[in-house]
């Protein structure tokens, strides 16, 4: 089965050649890339522009419309019966396509193929994710953007919906996918490999966008919310339970959360950089890390 994978890209030409590499490394021989510039304000470098022409990429150009719009625009014009969409600044592992192909060979209702995921950039380490499991999907995504799907399916659902315009359009893409009744399987190893930055889209989500996202997911798969209402009624007394509850393991919990977030606004800080880069200059000049104090005239 041929897969395609398609790669929106606004901006992140820097990142675009270690995503584009990680395809080409594939171990999976039947793989065609497709790289959608969605309206980027800022251009690729001629070098870039040979390396993708000489890699064979496929090229397409639109104007700004989202990642939706984007992704939906690359897969139109995918020829592959299996799709990935991987965003320009990510990574996969060589065997994760071959890998999710011969799962999607061996089992005709299946419809996304995930796996583990690490993070690497600002942040690196595991990137913890809970098993998949509906309906707890309904409330929080645990499928990562970068799963492989059927094209057919992409038809029969219409695409990646424009409507989710803050942001959480795979999970809405996912909640379609199980629409159709299939099956989901996540593959035990880490194949994925997810940017952390300052910038990150996600990052900059703020409370009432994600309630309107909710409320459009909510809307979009009207029937499986409805269906679900007593398992999602019971789940948000629980949640409210919690954070009423003043017990000494909350209190603990709720400051290991501060002291992460604390550390991660700290390690993305231009003050934290500038360490880093003194650090490893340090190393290459092997300087002390003591300070010594010039001598007295």
């Amino acid at each position: 089965m041929k897969v395609s994978v398609v790669i929106p890209c606004f901006n992140h030409w820097h990142y675009l050649r270690d995503a584009v590499d990680s395809v080409l490394n594939q171990t999976l021989r039947d793989v065609e890339i497709i790289v959608v510039d969605d309206g980027s304000t800022q251009p690729a470098s001629d070098s870039l522009l040979e390396f993708l022409r000489s890699s064979k990429v496929i090229l397409l150009q639109k104007d700004n419309e989202g990642p939706s719009a984007a992704r939906n625009h690359g897969i139109k014009n995918a020829h592959g019966e299996l799709i990935l969409t991987l965003d320009a600044d990510d990574k996969i592992d060589p065997s994760y396509l071959e890998k999710a192909e011969k799962l999607f060979q061996d089992q005709s209702d299946l419809g996304i193929v995930y796996c583990d995921a690490a993070y690497f950039g600002s942040r690196n380490g595991k990137w913890e994710l809970p098993p998949y499991n509906f309906p707890d999907i309904l409330l929080d995504n645990f499928i990562f953007s970068a799963a492989v799907f059927r094209k057919a399916d992409w038809q029969s659902v219409g695409g990646y919906n424009p409507n989710m315009i803050h942001g959480w359009e795979d999970h809405d893409f996912w909640l379609s996918i199980i629409e159709l009744k299939r099956a989901v399987i996540r593959i035990p190893q880490t194949l994925f490999y997810y940017r952390q930055e300052s910038d990150s889209r996600t990052k900059k989500f703020n409370a009432k966008q994600k309630m309107e996202m909710f409320e459009q997911l909510a809307k979009n798969h009207r029937n499986l919310y409805v269906e679900n209402l007593d398992f999602i009624m019971h789940r948000f007394a629980e949640y409210r339970q919690l954070l009423e509850d003043d017990t000494p393991e909350m209190e603990l919990k709720r400051e290991l959360q501060n002291l992460r977030d604390r550390i991660r606004q700290m390690e993305s800080s231009g003050f934290w950089k500038l360490r880093n880069k003194w650090q490893k200059v340090k190393r290459a000049l092997k300087v002390s890390a003591k300070h010594t104090p010039k001598e007295s005239h």
